[in-house]
């Protein structure tokens, strides 16, 4: 019985450790430019080895993260825009495109499993899956209008899974139908 158990608890870390770097290489897209649409003035940064992900880089993405504005940003290696490496914060998610210079990335706005943010609706639609993610992504792409998203599940508001936007953060509310996002922070 305590073999099947250590054996178990080893699993479980395995898989779950292997979801976080998961999650940390995507939210990281090295080798990728995502050129246009910046809207704040670089921030010199020291510049990490290679493929690391953390440290300047790691910074540049909460800069972003912590602004509410921010939709996009990329990290340009030192060498390439002067002789230190700078941070582009981005009001537009613009397309991805190769390049060596710089990581790039979408801020990874934190999901709210089980809570609805009721109001604030300005645009819904059925999505083809049941993923929240979907929800996100239309968010992230309505370009400053939208602040805030619900998706509820199949079966609840009809037979497929739907996507509300929202141009404001209405309160959350608990209720099991439903995930949320909001972009930026939640200032109170």
């Amino acid at each position: 019985m305590r073999r099947i158990l250590v054996t178990l608890v080893s699993l479980m870390f395995v898989i779950f450790t292997a979801a976080g770097v998961s999650r940390a290489a995507q939210e990281f897209e090295e080798n990728v430019d995502r050129p246009g649409g910046d809207f704040r003035p670089f921030v010199e940064l020291n510049d990490p080895a290679p493929g690391t992900f953390g440290g300047p880089v790691d910074n540049c993405r909460s800069l972003c993260e912590r602004d509410g504005a921010c939709r996009a940003w990329t990290f340009v290696r030192k060498g390439v825009q002067g002789p230190k490496a700078r941070c582009w914060l981005k009001n537009t998610i613009p397309g991805a495109v190769a390049n060596g210079c710089c990581t790039s990335g979408v801020p990874a706005r934190s999901l709210e499993p089980g809570l609805d943010r009721p109001g604030g609706d300005y645009k819904n639609f059925d999505l083809p899956s049941a993923s929240a993610d979907l929800c996100s992504r239309a968010c992230n792409s309505e370009n400053r209008t939208c602040k805030a998203w619900t998706f509820v599940r199949a079966g609840i508001q009809g037979p497929q899974p739907r996507c509300w936007l929202k141009t404001s953060v209405p309160p959350a509310v608990v209720n099991g139908c439903c995930t949320s996002g909001v972009l930026g922070p939640i200032l109170h």
